[in-house]
């Protein structure tokens, strides 16, 4: 008896071990969560929207021209909570939409994601704001620093 509960404890194991170490599917970017830090890719998100828009009602889509380049920056949705969206941003680069929020997630919603007066390296800071649920709004300040967006500060502000 000790034989067969040992052999099925060892199956067991090495079984539970295969399943975890054994890729049996590719997980593609629609299928993350963005926590989980995937490199977004322009037509994956497109896809992905199909599924957010019957959820949520927050825009898909945000426009801005960050670099004046008389060419809008496309802030992507790629997930949605009741108080907004997350959104990863693309500038078109050789007829090509290319990355520029990194891993990073943009918080907003439906209030506004908003150009501000500052630059570097010839790309505008912003503010993404979103409802904080608190009464209040979140104000999320993302700077370029040379090759990516990345986020400054984040703070909440009460109405």
């Amino acid at each position: 008896m000790k034989i067969k509960t040992l052999f099925l404890t060892v199956f067991c194991v090495l079984n539970l071990f295969w399943a975890c170490n054994t890729d049996k599917t590719k997980t593609n970017v629609s299928d993350l969560n963005p926590t989980q830090k995937a490199a977004y890719d322009y037509n994956i998100v497109l896809k992905k929207q199909d599924s957010l828009a019957s959820l949520f009602s927050w825009p898909r889509k945000l426009e801005l021209d960050l670099n004046n380049d008389g060419v809008k920056e496309e802030f992507q949705a790629v997930d949605g909570y009741s108080r907004g969206m997350d959104y990863v941003l693309f500038t078109k680069e050789n007829q090509n939409w290319k990355l520029i929020s990194g891993e990073e997630t943009i918080p907003s919603g439906h209030i506004e994601v908003k150009k501000l007066d500052t630059k570097n390296n010839g790309w505008f800071d912003f503010v993404a704001y979103q409802p904080s649920g608190r009464d209040g709004v979140i104000e999320s300040y993302f700077s370029w620093n040379g090759s990516k967006y990345v986020l400054k500060e984040q703070k909440e502000v009460n109405n």
